[in-house]
């Protein structure tokens, strides 16, 4: 048994503390005290003893002044290159270089902590050429920038294709990482942040399209849309669901068209075919749907019209029915119906017109020509035989006035025995005070005229009905002097 071993157990940790506190106290010593009492070694001085010494082995001029100037120099160059390419590598790091060429920024930045040994080596030729050779890599790193970009806007297109969110999003993110102020990339970030609400827009509006509330799922496509105007999803939702509506819409007024031109209703059926036409202007049934109501609207015109004058024939209508005849023809001059019923009612078509303007002229019948030309007509009527009612009722009619007309009636011209009177188709009165004559129904025009005085022109009318008629006539209106008369 040792001595230690035979001290007793307090005795012996109290050494043992004791040798720790010693070892704590060399270290502070060490730690703290010793480096306050050594002197910084310079490197340059530590170079210069190594030329020192170099040049006293070899007894050269190694340590001169231009040695020195060599190698500072050299250092100033490196340290020129390194600051170009820290720059670089500042602008990389902006546009995130790690993430779309980690291994080439990896070794640029390999070579240059080559070139730090060298450097710290004093080596600064070789420090140059390696700083050199980094900066060189990240020229080219740089000069790949736009390639990265290009690539990165078409993964994120492609996420944005295939629904995927983040990927996009991470994507757009490091394009304008690299281009800060590129609008597609800036486009193709809001896209991103905007697909998943898109997503859940059109899922909404695709659940409406099955029950087909087609207007509502229009109504959620349109607010997906509003999220991303240049989302494909979006437009294209919108554009199928709008090609739906215009398909169903432009059924719909199609079939209410037909509907309308079965009943004959033209008007309203053409209103729909021009609003389909409005839906698809371009659509091949349209005019031909228009050409079918403007043909259906011709055959019932022809149709009604042929039955309209064959009506006033049966009803001795012969003016009715030839006009109707000739506004057919009008229409189309191969109609072999109206072509015939013209044939047919124009003569009768003469006569009723000769006989309507006899009797709606009674008045002029004193004429003689007048009287004349109706009596003809009366016997044409006559030669018509037996015929229908209105035929009868145009010959009675025409008779009666004939034999009404070719009574005279009494007419009591008054007047001043001083105006010389005179009748138009009658004859010269002369002056008097009263003068009676008689004359037929009809138009007459009494002129009277003195010398000093101003003509006047009295035009009076025999009335079929009239049994006696009273005319003054004179003239009253004295010429001044001077003044001629009119």
């Amino acid at each position: 048994m040792n001595d230690q071993q035979a001290l007793p157990w307090w005795q012996q940790s109290r050494l043992q503390y004791a040798a720790i506190a010693l070892l704590i106290a060399l270290m502070l010593f060490v730690v703290f005290v010793l480096p306050s009492l050594v002197e910084p070694v310079d490197v340059d001085t530590i170079e210069s003893r190594t030329l020192d010494t170099s040049a006293t082995v070899k007894n050269t001029p190694a340590d001169s002044p231009f040695a020195d100037a060599q190698l500072a120099r050299e250092r100033k160059q490196a340290q020129e290159i390194l600051s170009q390419m820290l720059q670089l590598q500042d602008q990389l790091e902006g546009q995130r270089v790690d993430q779309w060429a980690a291994e080439a920024y990896q070794n640029a930045l390999n070579t240059a902590a080559n070139a730090d040994e060298y450097y710290r080596q004093r080596e600064f030729s070789i420090a140059q050429e390696q700083y050199r050779s980094s900066l060189a890599q990240l020229t080219d790193l740089k000069a790949t920038a736009e390639q990265a970009l290009v690539t990165q806007l078409a993964l994120g297109q492609a996420a944005l294709g295939n629904k995927d969110a983040n990927a996009a999003n991470t994507a757009f993110t490091l394009a304008l990482a690299i281009d800060p102020n590129n609008a597609r990339a800036q486009s193709g970030k809001q896209s991103a942040e905007a697909l998943e609400s898109i997503l859940d827009l059109l899922r909404k509006g695709r659940l409406e399209e099955k029950t087909d509330h087609w207007e509502k799922a229009r109504a959620l496509y349109q607010q997906a849309l509003a999220l991303d105007s240049n989302s494909p999803l979006a437009q294209q939702a919108l554009s199928n669901i709008e090609q739906k509506l215009r398909d169903r819409n432009f059924t719909r007024a199609m079939s209410a068209g037909f509907k309308a031109l079965d009943q004959g209703q033209f008007n309203e059926a053409k209103s729909h075919f021009l609003a389909a036409q409005a839906i698809k202007p371009n659509d091949e049934a349209v005019p031909i749907a228009l050409q079918q109501v403007n043909n259906q609207k011709i055959n019932t015109n022809i149709t009604q019209k042929l039955a309209a004058a064959r009506q006033a024939e049966a009803e001795e209508r012969w003016l009715d029915a030839n006009k109707l005849y000739v506004s057919l023809l009008a229409t189309d001059s191969t109609l072999v119906d109206a072509i015939v019923g013209k044939l047919r009612t124009d003569a009768r078509a003469a006569l009723e017109q000769r006989t309507q303007n006899a009797l709606a002229g009674a008045l002029e019948l004193n004429k003689p020509a007048n009287y004349n030309a109706a009596q003809q007509t009366l016997l044409e009527l006559d030669a018509l035989g037996d015929g229908g009612p209105r035929l009868t009722q145009q010959r009675t009619q025409l008779r009666e006035l004939l034999a009404q007309v070719s009574q005279p009636r009494q007419v009591v011209l008054q007047s001043d025995n001083l105006t010389q009177v005179t009748i138009f188709h009658v004859g010269r009165i002369g002056n008097f005070s009263q003068h009676v004559l008689t004359l037929k129904p009809g138009t007459y025009v009494a002129v009277g005229s003195r010398p000093g005085f101003r003509d006047v022109r009295e035009e009076f009318i025999v009335g079929l009905n009239d049994k006696e008629v009273t005319v003054n006539i004179r003239c009253t209106d004295k010429i001044a002097l001077g003044s001629k008369t009119s």
